[in-house]
């Protein structure tokens, strides 16, 4: 069995009984469904005996209503099995479809940093909306009307072979021609349909990105730029799209046109039968031409489930692609390390990081003793970030180590190493959700129950969507250290504030603010800050400081920055340059020394003199000076 088919088939054997029970319920509902024609049958025979004068073989009037109640009961079991079957079978397809779509959505949690660097967002969001509707259809209508056809092939071609056996391979001369035409066909619908689904992502994709860039390219006053891009890979999704309909097109009228020359041809065949005499009588021919008319739709059906089948096949292919993705960084199973608690220590021994070819830390040996507040500076390029992705493993040393307290990060299930840090990166990234939800988002909350596997989803009840109520006094505190507290006073409605996407209705320092304060919610035991005060002026930035520092107490905090008054309060000062550790001491230590700090210092006192001189102020402030610590 080809590998992919196997991933759809565990999927399906999980609703086996309901597969099951529809296949079993299409079947009967495909005989009950011809029993009309053998009623009709008997009453044409019999009317044609009466005709003829037969009084042993004529039918009575009683007889007549007793075949006539037989056609309606046959027609009604057939709609109450296929009822029946709907029941199973498209439920099971909907269940199907919400179990691939949490577990490709549980599978994309896993992957790293890395995955989603490489991918695009519209790619991802087509192949969980569009080739899962795909599959779904496959599933589905499709799965059934596959039974569907070959019950009714099945069945009919059973009756019509005990009706005349010469008819019947009239018929069936037929279907080499239909098989053949549908295989060439189907190969071409599959490569077709794959081409229009990869440009669905193409355009998905675009449209994410100028909806989320949309300031951007109104800034740069590209709209028209992009409305061509765009159109232009709508024409190509246009000309992939017409040429899928050449190939999926055929398929009905190419059947229609089969069907039409087998009726035909059994009309002159069996009329010569009758003609001729014998056995063969009117009833049995209007029996076997009903019997060939129940094949018309299954005929008809033939290459509209060639096409969604082909279809659905390459769309599982493509979502196979996400489940056969794998994190580069590997993952301890949480439950094979029992949590420890964690004072803060952290160590990077001999660590050296390449990204492919691109060596960006080099032998970086560092130690944070816990509870300190270390600052890490550096010029752009330096490796600043990257240490702080080993310290959260978003990646791993290619050389080296980095530990905690003592422990290989790499033996710490994420999960257990994860909730242990809170990180604030270079680009805070908010959702679309009050203030207050934003600043608790990194807090527990109440997981939803776990379904079984082997009931059905709908007979769990779903639980309430009761909205989010965060703690207002640890928000608040979390915002009062962030220094975002003043600005949420002129908020109409404070922290139950809707922010935009990504927070586009705040600030750059008020987006950054709000980082550092969903950071601080959670109450890590390391504090990890990338260039996160870069947004915020001077004034604000003080105020920030001093709740880092009030925050810090008994904790470890990282601070990435480039401006030597972010650092200057810091108990220990890291400066990387080229990816190597050159320089290490307190802020006094480095100027002292004269080296990349020092230097880095006098350049930012420049451009700040120049600044105030440019202002009409040349006298130079003193530096803001903290509670306890170095002006």
């Amino acid at each position: 069995m080809d590998r992919n088919l196997s991933t759809l088939w565990a999927y399906l054997y999980r609703h086996r009984r309901q597969y099951l029970i529809g296949i079993v319920a299409v079947t009967l509902s495909n005989a009950a469904a011809l029993l009309p024609f053998y009623f009709i049958r008997l009453i044409i025979d019999g009317l044609g005996a009466r005709v003829q004068g037969g009084s042993l073989t004529a039918i009575t009037l009683s007889q007549i209503g007793w075949y006539s109640l037989g056609i309606v009961l046959a027609a009604l079991v057939s709609g109450a099995l296929m009822l029946i079957m709907r029941r199973q079978i498209i439920v099971a397809s909907r269940e199907i479809e919400y179990e691939v779509r949490r577990d490709l959505f549980s599978h994309l949690q896993t992957l790293d940093k890395a995955y989603f660097d490489r991918s695009r967002t519209g790619d991802l969001m087509n192949r969980l909306t569009g080739d899962l509707g795909s599959v779904r259809e496959l599933l589905g209508f499709g799965s059934w009307q596959i039974v569907n056809i070959a019950a009714s092939f099945t069945a009919s071609l059973a009756v019509m072979f005990a009706l005349s056996w010469q008819l019947t391979l009239v018929v069936l001369g037929m279907l080499p021609i239909i098989v053949g035409a549908l295989y060439v066909l189907a190969r071409m619908i599959n490569a077709r349909h794959t081409s229009v689904q990869e440009q669905n992502s193409v355009i998905a994709a675009k449209a994410q990105e100028n909806f989320s860039g949309a300031r951007v390219v109104k800034g740069y006053a590209l709209e028209e730029r992009e409305l061509a891009d765009y159109r232009a890979m709508n024409l190509e999704l246009l000309r992939r799209n017409i040429a899928l309909t050449k190939v999926d097109g055929p398929l009905r009228s190419f059947a229609t046109m089969l069907l039409g020359l087998a009726f035909g041809l059994v009309l002159l065949v069996g009329g010569r039968q009758i003609l001729q005499g014998g056995d063969f009588t009117v009833g049995m021919f209007v029996q076997f031409v009903g019997t060939l008319d129940r094949l018309a739709w299954p005929m008809l059906m033939a290459g509209w489930i060639t096409s969604v089948t082909q279809r659905g096949l390459a769309s599982w292919r493509r979502l196979v692609e996400l489940f056969d993705a794998r994190p580069e960084v590997a993952r301890v199973p949480a439950e094979a390390v029992r949590p420890v608690p964690v004072a803060g220590t952290v160590d990077f021994r001999n660590v050296t990081l390449r990204y492919g070819d691109t060596e960006v830390l080099h032998d970086i040996n560092l130690h944070i003793p816990a509870g300190t507040f270390l600052g890490i500076t550096g010029p752009t390029g330096s490796g600043k970030t990257s240490l702080a992705h080993l310290l959260t493993r978003l990646v791993d040393p290619s050389e080296g180590r980095v530990e905690l307290d003592g422990r290989d990060l790499r033996a710490i299930p994420t999960r257990q190493l994860r909730d242990v840090i809170g990180v604030v990166p270079q680009e805070p990234f908010l959702f679309s959700d009050t203030l207050a939800n934003n600043i608790t988002f990194g807090l527990e909350r109440e997981d939803l129950p776990a379904i079984p596997t082997e009931v059905s989803v709908l007979d769990v009840p779903a639980p309430p969507l009761i909205p989010q109520k965060p703690d207002e006094d640890q928000v608040r505190r979390a915002a009062e250290l962030a220094g975002l507290a003043g600005d949420v006073e002129h908020f109409p409605q404070g922290y139950a504030t809707l922010l935009g996407e990504r927070g586009v209705t705040l600030s750059g320092g008020q987006r950054q603010r709000t980082a550092i304060a969903r950071a601080i919610a959670r109450e890590p035991r390391v504090l990890i800050l990338d260039d996160s005060l870069s947004a915020v002026d001077t004034e604000t930035e003080r105020r920030i400081i001093e709740g880092l520092r009030e925050v810090s107490r008994g904790r470890t905090v990282i601070l990435i920055a480039h401006r030597i008054s972010t650092l200057r309060h810091a108990d220990t000062i890291a400066v990387l340059e080229e990816g190597r550790l050159v320089e290490q001491g307190s802020h006094e230590e480095l100027l002292a020394l004269g080296g990349h700090y020092a230097e880095l210092e006098r350049l930012q006192s420049l451009s700040s003199d120049v600044e105030r001189e440019e202002d009409g102020d040349p006298v130079a402030a003193p530096a803001p000076t903290l509670a306890g610590g170095t002006p």
